[in-house]
């Protein structure tokens, strides 16, 4: 997964916009990712006006960690320089309800079903 935080100049310099579709085609074409979405400022409402995107939160699949950092770095986003800071982290997806189980495109073979067999059985 990857969290990344807007540089404070892109956030009003309209630069979020201008990459967004770029960024997203990215995303959709990599067939890699499970959940995208951008991080918002808190505020009690969600309506809120003030509630403005100022970072993205990705997790995705990748083989190892440099897979991921090239991957992250080849974001439309983060090459226009939309970022300040992007780390990465290793994230396993632990599906306690057995629904989103789904084979390991990186690792064919492996028993990814244990969780969704051992739901069933319980």
């Amino acid at each position: 997964m990857v969290m990344a935080f807007d540089r404070p100049e892109a956030i009003s310099d309209g630069l979020r916009d201008e990459v967004s579709n770029d960024h997203l085609e990215y995303l959709i074409r990599s067939e890699r990712v499970i959940a995208a979405g951008p991080l918002h400022v808190a505020t009690p409402d969600k309506t809120d006006p003030r509630s403005i995107a100022m970072g993205t939160l990705l997790f995705f699949n990748a083989v190892d960690r440099d897979d991921a950092i090239e991957f992250v770095e080849n974001d439309p986003a983060a090459r226009a320089g939309l970022y300040e800071t992007m780390t990465v982290h290793r994230f396993n997806s632990l599906d306690v309800t057995g629904k989103f189980v789904s084979e390991n495109l990186y690792f064919p073979g492996q028993n990814t079903y244990q969780m969704k067999e051992a739901m069933e059985h319980w």
